[in-house]
């Protein structure tokens, strides 16, 4: 049986945690899109391109769909 007041660092994750929605959305979602957006902008303003360099691994998930990797190189200005 889980410890779930415990705080473990080997414990096992079960996965992503997403940003749910409803009443049980995460009240930190906005900010941390916001903090997405703006780190990609940072880097797009840095760059020249970023081009993908192998075959990308998808991660099979019967609700999300990602990649395991996506390789990529990317050329400074």
């Amino acid at each position: 049986m889980g410890k779930p007041d415990s705080y473990d660092i080997e414990r096992r994750t079960s996965g992503h945690v997403g940003f749910g929605s409803g009443i049980h959305m995460c009240v930190g979602q906005l900010l941390a899109r916001l903090e997405g957006e703006v780190m990609l902008s940072a880097l797009a303003s840095k760059v020249r391109s970023i081009e993908i360099t192998g075959e990308p691994k998808r991660a099979f998930n019967n609700t999300l769909r990602g990649l395991e990797s996506l390789p990529v190189a990317i050329k400074a200005k």
